[in-house]
């Protein structure tokens, strides 16, 4: 037995290629002798997942995971050996016994499986048997052919047609009910009734073709329920389910993005075109084990949902979805049909073939396609609907992770904000991207955005922050969780309870500071760099690499200077408040002597740096993207001001030799500043 076993084992390995059978699963490219894919079994970002077709073995380089085509399927499947061997046995078509193998008796699941396949066989044959089901089905668009390929069927108005049936096979009733095939009378006793009743029925398959479950469409226009599904079982859990898959996942495994649609009729029409990369979500939200499986077979999606409200809303949630898995090139784009058309109803049109190619050929970026629906709602001619449309502008970038993104698209709605046209469009730029970094870490924080409305005046916009921003996920460990207007008084040794005189004041009559959207890109970096170096984390190795005359402002150098003369707290940290002590009793020192004070105070910079604005790039954890892109901010400043400084001296030259020396010093500035040599280091 044991010798027959292993022969049969043998045999359907060699009819089965891993890579073959892998790559229904798993999108893989050729990397040398072997092919490599993102790992089905743990939340990969990068390739990791190698197979091995001379070995026909697979190994994950990240988890651990690894073993032959039979271990493949006992995992995907969640399958014991004797039933992955059947699986594979079926799959090329070899016979396979295994109760004859193994002794055993028939499964739960496999017994399941068969009632499922009973029920099937009584909806098609009631198919055949009603007119008004196959004028349904030939009215959509929906040939002969293309109905027995994806068996459907059609469930009788009876309330015991099915019922009847599966008693007449012998069916385990309880079973049925398990399945959600049919439902308990609660209300009348004992016995059962079917779930689906004039419905066309479809049959829902797994990966591996087997009916796991049944979608229902009613013919009766006045039916509440328009669809319905069978119940969750150890079969089938339509959260996780992604129906066409099964007809889908060979074109998918040659590096075809998945198309989602929003029903079964959508698919179904959308394969017998021709475009077997469609597939749908069983009348639920898009969920993250949708994206997961889908992403194994590649990184874009084309979502194709109606244009109504409710497909918008499904349109945006899934691409939030998948773009929040972090894969390596994830793309989702919005296919746009012409108005009131579906895939199925288009499909059927003269040209639909060729109307349908174009939209999936012209998807935009799901960005692109809400932004455009955003203007197209608001009259932008009017300053109510300017304020409108960049506020849900702004709700919408805030779900960008990407800053370079985050900026293409600020760019093209600077137009919208209250001071384009009355400031420089760098300035409005930047307004915008600290507005979206905002709302972007209300969404990290889980919570809902604030209203983003703006003034409708100059002034109004230029003034003071009037709201304290939420509290970031990196703040110094030392400093005082407080507003910054309270935090002189949350230095060690004071309480809000003192008099004024008690606590050392800024002058009253001091300059007001710029307001967030005047500072530079370059100053906002520099002061991102001298609050990360309160941390732990940044502290020493930035002390490594900046250096006085990378800094932008006076109170920059001034600030770098104290914190490298400043001995860190056991932790790491520098404890800001010896610091902001030390600001505020030069500052007291000063204004005593001197009546008035016309500059911009130190501690207020100090304070500025230590709290959540947007006078930083950033008030989230910091990344070393971030630094680093930083860093490249205020190396490219010194650059430019050293060429500049060369470029005054070079007009000034008096000797040949002296001009040749500052023109080569000239032109290697300007060699460093295009880029070629000045990466900031990777911290």
């Amino acid at each position: 037995m044991l010798r027959d076993l292993q022969a049969l084992k043998e045999e359907i390995r060699a009819h089965n290629d891993i890579v073959d059978v892998i790559g229904t699963y798993v999108r893989l490219q050729r990397a040398g002798k072997d092919y490599k894919g993102l790992c089905p079994f743990h939340d990969d970002k990068r390739p990791s997942f190698h197979v091995s077709p001379t070995l026909q073995i697979y190994k994950c380089y990240a988890c651990g995971e690894g073993g032959d085509v039979f271990k493949f399927i006992q995992k995907m499947e969640n399958l014991e050996f004797l039933e992955a061997m059947e699986w594979l046995a079926k799959r090329a078509g070899i016979p396979f016994d295994r109760h004859r193998l193994s002794g055993e008796g028939t499964s739960r699941r496999e017994q399941m499986l068969a009632l499922n396949r009973l029920a099937l066989e009584f909806f098609c044959q009631q198919l055949q048997q009603h007119e008004e089901a196959k004028a349904y089905l030939l009215n959509r668009g929906v040939l002969h052919e293309t109905q027995k390929l994806w068996e459907l069927g059609y469930a009788p108005a009876s309330w015991d047609a099915l019922l009847t049936y599966l008693k007449k096979k012998g069916a385990d009733l309880s079973l049925a009910a398990a399945l959600g095939l049919i439902k308990s009378r609660k209300l009348e006793g004992s016995g059962f009734y079917d779930t689906f009743r004039h419905r066309i029925t479809f049959p829902i398959h797994d990966i591996g073709g087997n009916i796991i479950g049944f979608g229902g469409r009613a013919l009766d226009p006045a039916e509440p329920a328009k669809y319905i599904n069978s119940d969750a079982s150890l079969l089938f859990d339509k959260s996780r389910v992604i129906y066409g898959l099964h007809f889908a996942r060979r074109k998918l495994a040659r590096d075809v993005p998945p198309v989602f649609v929003e029903g079964y009729l959508d698919v179904i029409a959308a394969h017998q075109a021709g475009f077997t990369q469609c597939v749908a979500t069983l009348g639920t939200a898009f969920t993250e084990h949708h994206a997961r499986i889908l992403s194994r077979y590649s990184p874009k999606v084309i979502i194709c949902y109606d244009s109504d409200e409710a497909g918008l809303r499904a349109t945006f949630r899934a691409a939030i979805i998948w773009e929040s898995l972090g894969i390596e090139g994830a793309e989702v784009r919005v296919a746009r049909l012409p108005t009131g058309e579906d895939p199925a109803s288009l499909l059927q049109q003269p040209n639909g073939i060729e109307e349908f190619q174009r939209a999936l050929d012209h998807a935009v970026p799901r960005i692109d396609f809400l932004l455009e629906r955003i203007l197209e709602r608001h009259n932008v001619q009017t300053e109510t609907g300017r304020s409108d449309a960049l506020a849900e502008a702004i709700a919408l970038l805030a779900t960008v992770e990407k800053l370079s993104v985050r900026a293409r698209y600020a760019d093209r709605i600077a137009f919208l904000h209250p001071l384009f046209g009355k400031t420089g469009v760098e300035r409005v730029i930047e307004q915008i991207l600290a507005d979206i970094e905002t709302a972007a870490l209300h969404l990290r924080g889980g919570q809902a955005p604030r209203t983003l409305g703006y003034p409708l005046t100059e002034e109004a916009n230029r003034g003071p922050l009037r709201e304290q921003p939420p509290l970031p996920a990196f703040r110094p460990t030392s400093l005082p969780q407080a507003p910054a207007s309270s935090l002189r008084n949350a230095l060690p040794g004071r309480t809000t309870k003192r008099g004024p005189s008690s606590t050392p004041q800024s002058p009253s009559n001091v300059q007001e500071p710029l307001p967030p959207q005047q500072l530079s890109r370059v100053e906002k970096a520099e002061r991102q760099l001298l609050r990360a170096l309160f941390s732990a984390e940044w502290r020493l190795r930035l002390l490594e690499y900046l250096r006085p005359e990378l800094m932008v402002t006076p109170y920059g150098v001034k600030l770098l200077d104290w914190i490298a003369h400043t001995p860190p707290q056991a932790d790491g940290t520098i404890d800001p408040r010896p610091l902001l002590d030390r600001a505020l009793a030069e500052e007291a020192q000063s204004s005593e002597k001197t009546s008035s004070q016309n500059s911009f105070p130190f501690s207020r910079f100090l304070l500025e740096i230590l709290q959540d604005s947007a006078y930083l790039v950033s008030n989230e954890a910091l990344r070393s993207e971030v630094v680093d892109g930083c860093l490249q901010q205020l190396q490219s400043y010194l650059l430019e001001r050293e060429k500049r400084e060369l470029a005054q001296r070079l007009q000034q030259a008096v000797s040949e030799a002296e001009r040749r020396d500052l023109l080569e010093q000239y032109h290697q500035k300007v060699r460093l500043i295009r880029g070629s040599l000045n990466k900031a280091p990777n911290l």
